[in-house]
């Protein structure tokens, strides 16, 4: 039995009956925008006990959907015996709060029972997620079910049918989902960047109580088994009332429609991943990057319901067309949205290309700003995503009218296609990101989807003409799926060496095709994969630099100060261990760090977490820097998130360390929270040593200082060295004493002395030159800075800020050198003459920092150019020739004069403007060597330094770049005299 159209509340007044509906369509919107918190909250949250890892966050995003779908299915099939639906709703809310209260007390806990269980099967993936599975459903599965249960009962409430039903619904499904795009940018950029998780999820539950209590208080004010309506009532239809439940001859395409429904979320939500992976090479892997692609995706979807409910309204008084009309509609929406992301794939070609030119396009120039970033970053994806996202959240409403139509309660239809839209979207999202992108890759699996949903619309169509055509259609769909899966690639538009070799901090370089295809020919790609968690290649250009990519950013290159980093985070604590035997590395990267670790002879075991696959790959290309780590015995790799291994892990090391992990990259501020650093030091064996990164560049000085206390508050002894770009804060809860001759015979190892004499630190004196200061100078510098922890992720939303900022890399030196302290209280303390010659040595050391200090501040600045540097180096050699930060810096100063612009040869024409005055054109033409073998030749005008074209050439600025500057002048002198000797015939002067 049917619910009535309207109830005792349609002989209510129609100015009380919309100022009803707008309060509840509030309320709507509000409960969305909590709905979205709590997924961010939880997500982190249960990613700190679970692990970060792919495999684990879909875990957690699975089991929240699940509840979502759960409680679709169940609340709508209540609610056709519910009279006070208000009341219920009120009541979902308040439910909703509780349960969001109860997972904040009880997930403090979960590392307590979680950690045990896990160590039972550490290494079964299977079983831990088992395990998470579990965990997540005893918090989630409460206030998901009850969220899952706020449409269907909102749609009962504000009763209809047919289009009328639909464009209702249509509206509620629109402003639930703008709410969602709000709690993303609220949670993003307000709540987890200003304030902390804590005051987010408290929030987000004050709203709950907020809405329950508001709609109980409506519900008293309204009739028993009240329904507002939005508008006046719609006059009738002059046919059957559209939407009523019919007698159907063939309930096929019904139920295909709602399995249609399921595919939409499965497309969806795949889509969604694999875009956010591809888009994330241009707008960024940090968390702001990912905050903008969600609300770019789910502003597209609320588009699209709210313009088919306007359009449901404008056209609900029409004639009925019949029960298979909507099918047809229904199954072209799908097609549509097949076609629409078969044509984001291939727009997605040429994605950096867009970027630039959008940027150029509104600004004049590239985007400079973090609020212009961050505009211009959601316009992209946006323009990327609006069509199929739109189409999506068309796809929705009208399936549920189709499910109401034929047969179903109104409500309980929306339960039900809420459901399998929410089951799909989960399979969509395991499936995409974690199978498909394994198997055929991220073009591949973005065309699978189009083709899975693309196909499904035709199933349906074809249902409307018999069950038998519809299988046929079915059984091709499949057949397609398998062959384009097994094309190899055959119908791949994509160049995957264009995104081997992207930089999305060097634009530039790929403005224009041409530059593109300079950059192309001079780069070889060693290694790309499109891993479970990142894009990540490795690329060398011809006769120069080597460097590791993720998702369009350069982690690591065999560049000086790049390697002097690496290898100086595995070197630095081993050397500082009087005897290290187990060690831990975090994160992979290029493994110079891994492999310094490993080359130290007392090492009998050496772990490695890393997170995604793919990188395995790119560390096999830096074989020569790694010391072919991979192949040690000796190592043990585990697949995971490396905190969430620490965390499980029952093991003690002696040494743990990890590979650079910039803190802007989304999650990676996790490690470098006292959380962290605290599980890391109650994991350290006695007089264990621990190493972390402090990039100079990217974080501002309020950054820096945050690290360095946070750090300085887990660990009792602390030392910092400082290399050309980067620190490394060493901790211990031993205290330090170094022992130089004991040091000289370490490092004379032949692997180890390898390492060190490539960076200078090849002996103890050159190593502990680098040394900064100790725990007095880090209190110093630190002092009253934030600490940074899981709950404020205070670090993770204010190091994006910094992006792009070359001026703070001087700056943040300048603040760490003016604390610097002299190493002779950390060394071994001697006897006699050798203490004398220790002290001296310590002084001169300081002495040596002091002047070489400024020097290094004005080079990082960009201050010092090749004829001051030379002038330097020949002044100041002489004092400053056996500190190894000065040698260092010397041979960055020869790099930069290699590096220098040349003029090859300018040529002055003299032109008549008009009027009669000469003004002469002076041509020039630029050579610059970028590498060995590599030169980059611009041809200049020299009235406004504008660029009139640019080449890179393989040779030097005598060899092919010379030639091709002789041919070009010839070009431009023959051009010159023709047009003059055509001007002298035409009488011009």
């Amino acid at each position: 039995m049917t619910r009535p159209e309207t109830s005792s509340h349609a002989s209510a007044p129609p100015l009380r009956r919309r100022a009803t509906f707008r309060l509840v369509a509030l309320i709507f919107v509000l409960s969305g925008a909590a709905a979205l918190v709590y997924q961010v909250v939880w997500t982190r949250a249960l990613g700190l006990v679970f692990g970060s890892s792919h495999l684990a966050v879909t875990t957690v995003l699975a089991v929240f959907m699940g509840g979502l779908a759960l409680g679709g299915a169940l609340f709508g099939r209540r609610v056709g015996s519910e009279r006070r639906l208000l009341r219920l709703y009120g009541r979902l809310e308040l439910g909703i709060a509780a349960a969001a209260l109860g997972f904040a007390l009880l997930v403090r806990a979960y590392p307590l029972l979680y950690v045990p269980l896990a160590r039972l099967g550490e290494s079964s993936p299977l079983y831990l997620s088992i395990l998470r599975v579990g965990f997540a459903a005893l918090l989630l599965l409460v206030p998901t079910t009850l969220m899952g249960g706020t449409l269907p009962v909102l749609a009962a409430f504000v009763g209809g049918r047919g289009r009328e039903f639909a464009a209702r619904l249509s509206l509620l499904y629109a402003l639930n989902t703008f709410g969602a795009v709000l709690g993303a940018g609220a949670a993003g950029f307000v709540l987890l960047r200003f304030f902390s998780v804590s005051t987010s999820l408290g929030v987000a539950i004050g709203i709950n109580v907020l809405l329950g209590f508001a709609c109980l208080a409506l519900d008293r004010r309204l009739p028993s088994a009240a329904s507002p309506e939005p508008e006046a009532a719609t006059p009738p239809a002059p046919a059957s009332p559209v939407g009523s439940p019919r007698p159907i001859s063939d309930p096929l395409p019904g139920r295909l429609v709602l399995f249609g429904a399921g595919v939409c979320g499965f497309a969806a939500l795949g889509y969604e991943v694999l875009w956010t992976r591809v888009l994330g090479m241009v707008i960024g892997a940090s968390v702001y990057g990912f905050t903008v692609m969600l609300m770019a995706f789910l502003t597209g979807i609320a588009l699209g319901s709210s313009a088919y409910g306007a359009w449901n309204r404008k056209r609900s008084a029409r004639v009925d067309r019949g029960p298979d009309a909507a099918v047809r509609t229904f199954a072209i929406v799908q097609v549509a949205i097949g076609a629409a992301g078969l044509a984001v794939t291939g727009a997605l070609r040429e994605l950096p290309s867009h970027a630039y030119q959008l940027q150029w396009s509104l600004l004049g120039g590239p985007a400079h700003g973090f609020a212009t970033r961050q505009a211009i970053d959601f316009l992209l994806a946006f323009l990327y995503v609006l069509v199929p996202a739109f189409l999506s959240g068309l796809a929705f409403p009208l399936a549920a009218r189709i499910r109401a139509e034929r047969g179903g309660e109104p409500a309980c239809a929306v339960g039900e296609t809420l459901a399998v839209n929410t089951v799909g979207a989960i399979a969509g999202a395991a499936a995409s990101g974690y199978v498909l992108v394994h198997l055929v890759g991220i073009e591949r699996s973005l065309q699978l989807l189009s083709l899975a949903v693309a196909g499904c619309g035709l199933v349906v169509a074809a249902s409307l003409r018999g069950p038998r055509l519809a299988v046929a259609a079915a059984a091709a769909i499949g057949v397609a799926a398998l062959l384009l899966a097994s094309a190899g690639d055959a119908l791949r538009s994509w160049d995957r060496r264009f995104f081997a070799v992207y930089q999305s901090n060097r634009p530039d370089k790929f403005s224009t095709p041409e530059k593109t295809r300079d950059t192309l020919r001079n780069t070889d790609v060693l290694h790309y994969a499109e891993g479970v968690q990142a894009i990540v290649s490795s690329i060398k250009v011809k006769g120069g630099t080597q460097s590791f990519i993720t998702n369009g950013r350069i982690e690591a290159t065999d560049n000086p100060p790049d390697l002097a980093c690496q290898y100086t985070l595995g070197h630095l604590p081993m050397l500082l261990h009087p005897e290290p035997r187990k060690v831990f590395v975090l994160g992979t990267g290029s493994g110079m760090t891994l492999g310094a670790t490993a080359a130290h002879p007392s090492v009998e075991r050496v772990t490695l977490a890393e997170i995604e696959p793919a990188v395995l790959g790119v560390a096999r290309t830096f074989a020569r820097y790694n010391h072919d780590v991979l192949e040690d015995p000796r190592l043990r790799v585990v697949l995971n998130d490396g905190r969430n291994f620490l965390l499980t892990t029952r093991e003690r090391f002696d040494v743990i360390t990890a590979d650079p992990i910039h803190p802007w990259f989304s999650g990676a501020g996790y490690l470098y929270t006292k959380e962290y650093f605290d599980l890391a030091s109650s994991r350290l064996a006695p007089g264990g040593v621990m190493c972390q990164w402090l990039p100079i560049y990217e974080l501002d000085a309020a950054n820096l200082r945050s690290i360095v206390r946070t750090f300085l508050s887990s660990f009792e002894h602390v030392l910092v060295w400082l290399t050309h770009y980067d620190a490394q804060l060493v901790g211990s809860n031993a205290a330090f004493r170094i022992d130089e001759r004991e040091l000289d015979r370490r490092i004379a190892q032949p692997a180890v002395r390898g390492d060190l004499d490539r960076i200078q630190m090849g002996s103890a004196r050159d190593l502990l030159a680098f040394f900064a200061f100790g725990r007095p100078g880090a209190e110093a510098y630190s002092a009253g800075a934030r600490l940074n922890t899981d709950d404020n992720l205070y670090l993770e939303f204010s190091a994006p800020l910094s992006m792009e900022e070359p001026a703070l890399i001087a700056e943040n030196f300048a603040g760490l050198v003016a604390h610097r302290e002299s190493l002779l209280p950390y060394l071994a303390p001697a006897d006699g003459e050798e203490r004398s010659r220790q002290e001296a040595r310590a002084s001169a050391a300081l002495t040596a920092a002091r002047i070489a200090d400024p020097i290094r501040h004005r080079e990082l600045a960009g201050e010092i150019g090749p004829t001051e540097a030379a002038r330097l180096a020949a002044e100041l050699g002489p004092a400053l020739g056996d500190y190894g930060p000065w040698r260092y810096l010397l041979g960055e100063f020869a790099r930069d004069r290699a590096q220098a612009p040349q003029l090859l040869r300018q040529v002055f024409l003299p032109a008549v403007k008009p009027g009669g005055a000469v003004e002469p054109i002076r041509l020039g033409a630029i050579a610059r060597r970028m590498t060995g073998v590599i030169t980059t030749l611009d041809f200049v005008d020299g009235r406004d330094g504008r660029v009139l074209a640019h080449h890179e050439i393989l040779g030097g600025p005598e060899g092919a770049a010379g030639e091709l500057v002789e041919a070009a002048f010839r070009d431009v002198r023959e051009a010159y005299a023709a047009e003059r000797r055509a001007a002298s015939a035409r009488g011009e002067s």
